[in-house]
């Protein structure tokens, strides 16, 4: 038989067959999307386990044995070791029976085991955890960066940040239990899904306003110590300059989660705070054990300098409220030890009737199983 003219091998249709012997039709242009689409987000979350996980080993290798103890320390640690287990367990579900081209494309989950079950929900559970301990680690920064300021203030601001994280974790647990409600029944979370994009918009607004709390309160005092003579690059300027990374970057992916081109980039929200936040400590933490570089057009030089060429030419007074440089002949001042401030993810499903979103896992024939971060799709 001669095909047509206009015959498209690359969009030709492929006849499957059910287990009762009645047969479907997909065209390849449908296999070939759910190829791409999968292969896709195996890498976004292969990505998101070796960020997370190489922080985690930074932050253990560098932060120093004292400072171990404290509770935003713990906080880091746990939320990237949690992030880490997420992101495996979403990797795992591209590998399980509800990721099958048979499954996915016929919409029959009988050979879908109690694992792949609890796979999914497993990563929408953590998912939560997950957001739950950045919204922690992101109000006790702002605590610690507005402690000097006045009782009603304070207040003020922490009751207003506090209440925005409650009211995006609120929804993110409303969003992780219809997800997994969802995929237990095999069904798809489309009828959900303005719960869902409401869940992202709460999230994105609720890290924006801790930002910015953050980073005003330490730019003011920035700008403050410049006044006083004192512009040397220090930890202060090291958190407010992650703090700004930490408000504008989430926020650029949680605007590209929108774009259907590019979907899956909206699962790195939780990711990118969860390695910021102890990623700005860290940095702060190595420049203020050595000697704090002066402004000028060689100051990252001599920052680098003191760092792996430590000598006897500075030394720290007592108190390291002030450090002598003898290659300067000044004093300069530091920010002191008690002044330290450790900082603390809708996926379109590739096809008809599904909708994805940062946090899970979807159900719904053709295709209906997406996947994007690990909570609010499944």
């Amino acid at each position: 038989m001669v095909p047509s003219p206009d015959f498209d091998p690359w969009t030709q249709p492929v006849t499957l067959y059910y287990q009762d012997g009645t047969n479907f039709t997909v065209d390849m242009e449908s296999l070939n999307y759910y190829r791409l689409y999968g292969s896709r987000l195996a890498i976004n979350d292969a990505t998101q386990i070796g960020a997370s996980f190489l922080l985690l080993l930074v932050l253990l290798l560098l932060t120093r044995a004292e400072k171990r103890k404290s509770f935003i320390f713990l906080i880091n640690a746990l939320c990237l070791t949690a992030n880490t287990i997420r992101c495996t367990l979403l990797c795992c579900f591209l590998t399980g029976s509800m990721w099958h081209p048979y499954t996915q494309l016929s919409g029959d989950w009988s050979r879908v085991t109690t694992s792949d079950l609890a796979t999914v929900v497993a990563a929408n559970a953590l998912t939560l955890l997950v957001a739950t301990l950045v919204m922690i680690s992101l109000s006790l920064q702002v605590w610690v960066v507005c402690v000097t300021t006045m009782p009603l203030q304070r207040y003020i601001i922490m009751a207003i940040t506090s209440s925005m994280a409650c009211i995006a974790l609120g929804y993110k647990a409303a969003v992780v239990i219809y997800n997994i409600k969802q995929a237990l029944l095999f069904q798809s979370i489309e009828p959900y899904k303005e719960l869902v994009s409401v869940s992202y918009v709460v999230q994105a607004v609720s890290i924006w306003l801790f930002s910015c709390v953050f980073t005003y309160k330490l730019g003011y005092a920035i700008i403050q110590r410049r006044r006083l003579k004192m512009p040397q690059f220090g930890p202060m300027q090291i958190v407010f300059i992650m703090g700004c990374q930490t408000m504008l970057i989430p926020a650029i992916f949680s605007s590209l989660q929108f774009e259907s081109a590019v979907p899956e980039f909206g699962t790195q929200v939780l990711t990118i705070v969860s390695i910021f936040l102890p990623l700005s400590a860290i940095w702060a933490g190595v420049v203020n054990d050595s000697v704090m570089a002066g402004s000028g057009p060689d100051s990252h030089q001599r920052l680098i300098h003191s760092e792996f060429y430590r000598s006897a030419a500075s030394t720290k007074t007592s108190g390291s409220s002030t450090m002598f440089d003898k290659s300067r002949g000044m004093s300069v001042s530091t920010y002191s030890k008690s002044n330290e401030i450790e900082s603390a993810s809708t996926t379109p499903s590739p096809r008809k009737k599904t909708h994805t979103n940062d946090d899970g896992i979807h159900v719904g024939h053709e295709f209906g199983f997406s996947h994007g971060d690990a909570a609010d799709q499944v």
